[in-house]
Parts: C-alpha cells; sequence; structure tokens
C-alpha cells in the first residue's frame, strides 16, 4: 500500500521536498491510516508532518475520548498536535445550517487557519467509499458536471490553501488491512450508524446493494468521476475559448443571448455554469437546474427576470442577459426631492443659480432663472441642460425615479406615452431604468435627465421666462 500511495502522490505531485503537512485526524480508521503512512513517507519524500484535531461539540464524552485518543497517538508517533474545539451547535443555531453541513464547513475553516499560519498543506483522509457516496449524493441532489467530477486528489481554495487526498485511491478494505497489518486500534464515531444523514444511508445502505450488483461498484463510480474530470478539463479549455465573444464581465455578468445559442448546447451550458459561478465566487449550490433556468431565460422574452442562488438575479434586455448580484444600498435612487413652488419663486425674485444634491452620490441639480429677451434665441441642445417655459412649471415638480404609471407628453397635440414605452424603444437597460432621476408632477414625466423632455413644457414663441436646469452626475453634458 505504501509503494502505491508513494506513486500516486508523486504522480499528482501532492508534496515537494521541503513541504510541511498538516494531517487532519479524527481518531477513525482513514485519518489513522492517513498519519502512519505520512509519516512512514516524510523522511524518503522529503516533507514534514504535524496533525490538527478538531473537536466538534457535539458527541459529548465520546468526542473527548476521541481528542485524548488523538493526542496520544500523536505524542507515541513523536508528531506535533494542534487540537482545536469548535461550537456546531451555536453554529447551527445561528446559521440554520444542519449538523452535518455545520461541522464540515468549521472543520474547513480551522484547517484553512492553520494551513495559512504555519504555511502549510492539508491532508485528508477521504477514500473511494467516500467519493463514491459524493458523486452519489451530487447526482441525486441534480448536480451540474463539476458536482458530478467528485473529489479531487488535489484542490486549492479560493484563499490559496492546498488539500491533498492521499487515500483517494484506495477502498476501505485495504485502509483497515493496513491498520490490522500494524496492529492499530482506531476510534469509531457512533453518528456514523444514524441513517437520517444522507451520506450515512448511501453508505450503509446504497453501495452494499450497489457492490451486490457488481463488487467494483465503488471502483467503476470512481473511474466514472476521474473520466468526468477529464471531459470537464477539456471543456473548460473550450469555454475559455469562447468566453470573450459570448460574454463580458462590468460589476455585472453580460451574456450575448444571439452568440451563445448559436454554440452547440454543451458549450452553452458551460458557458452558463461559468457565469453563475463568476458572479457568485462559489460553486456550492450550484446546480444543473440553475444552468438550465439561465439558459430558458436567454431563449425567452426580453424582459424576464429569474432569481438565482446567493442573491444573485438574471434579467433579459433584448439580445443581452445580465447576471448581478442585489445590492443592500440603493445609493439614495429610491429617494424624493421636492423642489417647490416657493422654491422656485425665490430663485425667480433673486436671480441667483439655486442647487439641490441628490442622494448620497452627491449627484447635483443647478436652477436659474431668466427673461427670454430674443424670439430667436438659440435653445440649447445638450444632454445634461434643458430649458422649460418657467410659467408652466412655476408650481413645483419632484425628482425621483421612476413609478408604475409614469407617462409623458409625447407631441404638440398632448398625446400621452408611457414611460415603459420610451423605455422600450429606446433599449434602455432594465439596470439603468431604475436608476434614472425624473422630474415629474405626480405621474406626469417632466424631463427624464439624461433623455427627452415633455412636450407642453417647452420653451416657445409665448414664453416670457425661462427655468434652466443643469444636472451634475459626473457626465459630460455634451
Amino acid at each position: 500500500m505504501l509503494r502505491e500511495l508513494r506513486k500516486k502522490m508523486e504522480e499528482f505531485q501532492m508534496v515537494a521536498s521541503g513541504d510541511r503537512v498538516l494531517a487532519g485526524v479524527s481518531g477513525g480508521a482513514d485519518s489513522v491510516c492517513l498519519l502512519l503512512a505520512l509519516l512512514a513517507l516524510q523522511e524518503e519524500m522529503g516533507f514534514s508532518v504535524e496533525v490538527v484535531h478538531v473537536e466538534h461539540g457535539i458527541r459529548g464524552e465520546e468526542s473527548i475520548k476521541d481528542a485524548e485518543f488523538v493526542k496520544d497517538l500523536c505524542k507515541r508517533c513523536q508528531v506535533v498536535c494542534h487540537t482545536v474545539a469548535v461550537d456546531v451547535p451555536a453554529y447551527c443555531e445561528q446559521t440554520g445550517l444542519g449538523i452535518e453541513e455545520a461541522a464540515r464547513i468549521l472543520r474547513y475553516q480551522v484547517f484553512a487557519e492553520l494551513a495559512q499560519e504555519k504555511g502549510a498543506k492539508v491532508a485528508l483522509a477521504h477514500h473511494q467509499e467516500d467519493n463514491a457516496e459524493t458523486i452519489l449524493f451530487q447526482m441525486v441532489r441534480g448536480s451540474a458536471l463539476a458536482g458530478m467530477c467528485g473529489m479531487q486528489p488535489v484542490r486549492e481554495d479560493e484563499n490559496g490553501v492546498c488539500f491533498i487526498r492521499p487515500l483517494l485511491f484506495f477502498q476501505r478494505k485495504d485502509i483497515e488491512n493496513f491498520l490490522n497489518s500494524h496492529a492499530m486500534p482506531w476510534r469509531i464515531d457512533s453518528t456514523n450508524a444514524e441513517l437520517e444523514y444522507s451520506r450515512n444511508f448511501l453508505r450503509a445502505q446504497v453501495l452494499p446493494q450497489l457492490a451486490e450488483i457488481n463488487d467494483r461498484a465503488v471502483a467503476h463510480i470512481n473511474q466514472t468521476a476521474a473520466h468526468l474530470s477529464e471531459v470537464k478539463a477539456y471543456l473548460d479549455i473550450e469555454t475559455e475559448k469562447l468566453w470573450s465573444r459570448v460574454a463580458k464581465v462590468d460589476g455585472e455578468i453580460i451574456l450575448d443571448t444571439k452568440a451563445l445559442l448559436e454554440l452547440h448546447s454543451v458549450m452553452q451550458r458551460q458557458i452558463g455554469y461559468k457565469a453563475i459561478v463568476l458572479m457568485a465566487k462559489r460553486k456550492k449550490d450550484i446546480s444543473f437546474a440553475h444552468v438550465e433556468d439561465l439558459l430558458a431565460l436567454c431563449k425567452g422574452q426580453s424582459g424576464k427576470r429569474i432569481s438565482l442562488p446567493y442573491g444573485m438575479t438574471a434579467w433579459k434586455e433584448f439580445n443581452q442577459v445580465y447576471i448581478a448580484v442585489a445590492e443592500d444600498d440603493d445609493g439614495g435612487w429610491n429617494q424624493e426631492y421636492v423642489i417647490s413652488k416657493e422654491k422656485l419663486e425665490e430663485c425667480f425674485q433673486t436671480g441667483e443659480v439655486v442647487s439641490f444634491l441628490l442622494g448620497e452620490k452627491k449627484t447635483k441639480l443647478t436652477c436659474r432663472i431668466f427673461e427670454k429677451q430674443e424670439e430667436s434665441l438659440e435653445i440649447p441642445r445638450k444632454t445634461y441642460t434643458k430649458w422649460f417655459d418657467y410659467d408652466k412649471i412655476k408650481q413645483g415638480f419632484c425628482i425621483r425615479t421612476r413609478r408604475s404609471g409614469d407617462y409623458f407628453i409625447s407631441d404638440a397635440s398632448k398625446h400621452r406615452k408611457k414611460l415603459k414605452s420610451y423605455f422600450i424603444d429606446e433599449k434602455i437597460p432594465l439596470t439603468e431604468r431604475d436608476k434614472m432621476w425624473l422630474l415629474a408632477r405626480e405621474h406626469e414625466v417632466l424631463w427624464l435627465i439624461g433623455g427627452r423632455i415633455s412636450e407642453h413644457i417647452k420653451v416657445t414663441q409665448m414664453t416670457k421666462y425661462i427655468l434652466e436646469i443643469t444636472y451634475d452626475g459626473g457626465k459630460e453634458d455634451e
């Protein structure tokens, strides 16, 4: 077993000379075998070993005895042992997670933090049955291709911590045979027999029945996962080649649906999965169903919207699909600012320029009123500076974002046009619509700032006084 183990560790470049390795040891057969094997190989392969044991606080006296067993084992093997206690029940209450998931998260946090502190790699004791359980679990949950690839022999997390699994090529019987040949005892976790945990059920009920169909069922599941990992690696390379043709990242992810849907369905799913994972910044709980929902959105009508995990939203606008994370801070966009009749009269009487700050983004609206003296006065054609007939607007207005029922007067005959229809006609992105300031009076939009103004408040030959409004939002007023 040691010869085969060294061969696999070298093949997958798990360790290099001078590496420090933290072995996660619970006291169970798998982790005890891992520790003994690493200690047997450390000198000839040139790495050093320390142990980390996590006490979860969920099995009372049994858990304490596990910690004592590991400490005693490390003492006899003359290896440094780090014992860290975590409070899984409290974390469950805080997060609403189940015991199994909460324990896993806290355990990996301990591993990662200690590895970063020590500049070490983390060795875990997962074997072929563990991997088969993971693959079956992901399959019944509807995982995407990444989940079907199972555990990887070498994996680097988002913080750069390297996790290695030297025993991933061995079955449980190999591990027990190794321990028995060394007359080495191990601890048994009583919760492994509790079938209400999904993985325990797969281990105790499903895998034995599969073995009755074929005694190499576990090995074959692992072989399939290894093959799928190769397929995924190839598809990842092809995805990178196509990514820039189909997607761009600008705070949010924007997919060109026309270009995407011209690709083979396999690559559509690959790019859809990458887009979701890239925005979520994690792979956990991103399933095949989420990718299918995203592709259905790409094929659907403009204006549709779907929810995705981790507070993400995706929506379609014409030939583009946007994926973004909802922000808690609206930056003041949902506020309303009233420019009263009295404020305008004050501006009219003094002839002074009056400014108003809008929201936390410190955008500014500047008003001045002056007499129209020339019949042929040239009206400025700027995006963010507009002239209005003061007498038609002097009752005041508000500055706000859009509301249901908003409209503006579209022509001299006073025909109304829904603001929503204007947005669609002008192909204004959905993300921008909710953040565009409006000058409005009740539901009538007088000026869509950055866009057009209402016909019936425009300056005409009959205009006596002009209200000039300039919006300073950091953009060029051209």
